[in-house]
């Protein structure tokens, strides 16, 4: 774009400087007059040159064209001739300029006082000399810069239609290039999300089912002896145990693929709580208030893996012999609160498990606490139509 508008000046001072000559010639100048006309194009032609310095400043670029329609006319007032069409050409100069470097509204403005300026020496010719030729002449020049101005601004139009589109595609790709990028992000998102999800109901269920199998094992090692019969019996409900663990990595496996069955919320933690009661011996209370939305099979599924993990937390860590866990359902909220009587604990260091409740519990906009200063407790609460 520089080097064109460049190209354009350096143009334009050539075609310019030839015309001014031959106009010279045609007026025969004097000395004095000589000198006036030859400062005058001098400032005219210095005036174009400078217009590239200050193109940043709009209203001071658009002014320098009044200046150079200002200082045409004063070429033509000094010129012996009532019209000379050598100097009356610069105005052509002019319409051209302002229609290539100005926006379209101002390329207008000034393309239309550069007419009006210009039929002053053809009024003043008919006004002295009214005559068909003189007529003919004012409107052939006329017609000839509206055509000018016409194809000029339809073309600064396009131009203006052009760069917009130009712009509008190069803001494209770069939303689409953000897009993109999002896209590349969510999805990485999305990856970490189901891969931590997986984790939780990996741990939730196995860790649920070793912790019940290793104390069947350990009351299995110390009744060997004593009592054979009842290690027996405690061996084969280890091995349905490790049965059951699989089949629960099963289950898992299928709910992940969108095969497996919908829970039946309180039924599926009753069973659950009967369970992990029979395998370790620990004395569990349930109590149950409200009915379960069978609808909202995902917050049921996170309140199911929330009191497995907590059970086998109070048995694995706090050696808990009693835990009671309470389950209020209602339209809008589950709140729960499961307490032992376990070791406890002063200062409680959030484990994977721990985690995984929390990550739950905060998928619903729902909140929850511990303390471990008599046994261990955790409540919270859970929103049904908070999923993030």
């Amino acid at each position: 774009m520089e080097k064109g508008r460049r190209a354009f000046y350096i143009i334009k001072a050539i075609l310019l400087t030839l015309l001014f000559c031959t106009a010279l010639h045609f007026e025969n100048a004097q000395t004095q007059r000589l000198y006036v006309l030859v400062f005058i194009f001098a400032f005219y032609l210095a005036v174009g040159f400078g217009r590239g310095l200050i193109k940043r400043d709009k209203n001071l670029y658009c002014l320098s064209f009044i200046l150079d329609i200002a200082l045409v006319y004063i070429l033509e007032y000094n010129s012996r001739l009532l019209i000379n069409y050598f100097f009356h050409s610069f105005y052509i100069a002019i319409l051209f300029e302002s229609s290539l470097f100005l926006g379209l509204r101002n390329g207008i403005i000034i393309g239309a006082v550069t007419v009006l300026v210009s039929l002053i020496k053809y009024i003043y010719l008919i006004y002295y000399n009214f005559n068909l030729s003189n007529v003919s002449q004012l409107a052939f020049f006329l017609m000839v810069n509206v055509l000018i101005l016409v194809v000029a601004g339809f073309a600064q139009h396009n131009k203006e239609e052009k760069e917009r589109k130009e712009l509008l595609y190069k803001e494209l790709l770069d939303a689409h290039k953000e897009l993109k990028q999002y896209t590349d992000e969510l999805n990485r998102l999305s990856v970490v999300d189901e891969r931590n999800r997986i984790a939780r109901d990996i741990h939730d269920t196995l860790g649920h089912n070793m912790t019940a199998l290793i104390m069947q094992l350990q009351m299995a090692e110390h009744l060997l002896k004593e009592e054979p019969h009842k290690a027996e019996e405690l061996l084969v409900s280890s091995l349905q145990t490790a049965k059951d663990s699989m089949a629960a990595i099963r289950e898992v496996v299928e709910t992940l693929r969108g095969t497996g069955a919908a829970l039946a919320p309180i039924e599926s933690i009753k069973k659950l709580i009967s369970e992990f009661s029979a395998k370790t011996g620990v004395e569990i209370k349930l109590e149950i208030s409200g009915e379960a939305n069978l609808q909202d099979s995902a917050v049921n599924i996170a309140v199911y893996h929330i009191v497995q993990e907590s059970v086998t937390n109070s048995v694995r860590h706090g050696k808990a012999s009693c835990i009671s866990v309470k389950l209020d359902y209602s339209k809008e909220s589950i709140i729960f609160y499961i307490v032992d009587n376990g070791v406890g604990a002063e200062i409680i260091k959030e484990g994977y498990g721990l985690k995984g409740i929390r990550e739950r519990v905060e998928a619903f906009d729902g909140e929850f606490e511990t303390g471990g200063s008599d046994g261990f407790y955790i409540r919270g609460i859970l929103y049904v139509e908070g999923k993030k």
